[in-house]
């Protein structure tokens, strides 16, 4: 369910891939963080335009060559996931590239509602009261497709996020 994600607004225009900011995150934060990235295969370069505060913007450039691979990761923001063998829970994925000085750019982040977990003692079937009104997101299906998408344009494999 798309209402349940919030990620990044990925679009392809003049043959380029444009990536911004959700629009949830721009009305929370009162525009005033902003990010888009924009990967050019023509002229093999990732641009990043982050703005922070209306007034300080940062620009990087990378060239496909500086890219080693892209990193992709998992966290359960979930606070009952420390303590409890059961949970509903709160999905993290992370979209970075890491660089040829083995450094990590981390990109954008998918958030969403994530399905029920069990990892207790008990069967599946025990839990049904949870498990039936248990709502996901599409987070992970979206950012498994930016995470291919920037692998195949980059000519780079996909690597866990060191997060």
């Amino acid at each position: 369910m798309r209402l349940l994600t919030v990620g990044p607004r990925i679009r392809k225009q003049s043959g380029k891939i444009i990536a911004s900011s959700a629009w949830r995150v721009r009305l929370v934060t009162l525009d005033a963080v902003f990010r888009e990235v924009i990967v050019d295969p023509k002229m093999t370069t990732i641009r990043i335009r982050t703005r922070y505060f209306w007034c300080l913007n940062f620009r990087k450039a990378i060239s496909f060559a500086k890219i080693q691979a892209v990193a992709y990761g998992y966290h359960d923001l979930s606070p009952e996931s420390s303590f409890s063998s059961t949970h509903d829970g709160f999905d993290c994925f992370s979209v970075g590239l890491r660089l040829v000085d083995d450094s990590e750019l981390t990109l954008f982040r998918f958030y969403g509602e994530g399905s029920f977990t069990n990892n207790g003692p008990f069967p599946d079937w025990m839990y049904w009261g949870e498990r039936a009104g248990d709502l996901s997101g599409n987070q992970e299906y979206e950012s498994r497709l930016f995470v291919d998408l920037l692998s195949t344009l980059v000519g780079v494999e996909v690597v866990p996020a060191r997060d």
